[in-house]
């Protein structure tokens, strides 16, 4: 799944309309935080472009975007599908 098609999914997710531009900027800085985050994990590039990982990666910038400035915290939610996803990339 291409950067942009992450980035329509995030906006359905997140009930932003497919062609409001405002927060694509913010937005794809988020995706590209929350596949680091995975990435580091052991999420390879390939679970991340399974249905489970966009699922994932819509929920990991949600969370981002509720943070407080200054303040990360994932969701417990976000962190299952973390783990499973790890553990699926090992197998």
């Amino acid at each position: 799944m291409s950067s942009a098609d992450v980035l329509v999914e995030c906006k359905r997710g997140m009930d932003i309309p497919d062609d409001n531009t405002e927060f694509d900027g913010v937005l794809s800085q988020k995706i590209m935080i929350v596949k680091a985050f995975a990435r580091g994990a052991g999420v390879s590039d390939a679970m991340l472009a399974d249905d489970l990982g966009i699922g994932m990666i819509v929920l990991g910038v949600s969370d981002l975007w509720n943070q407080e400035s200054g303040e990360v915290k994932f969701s417990s939610a976000f962190q299952l599908f973390l783990n499973q996803l790890a553990i699926r990339s090992r197998g």
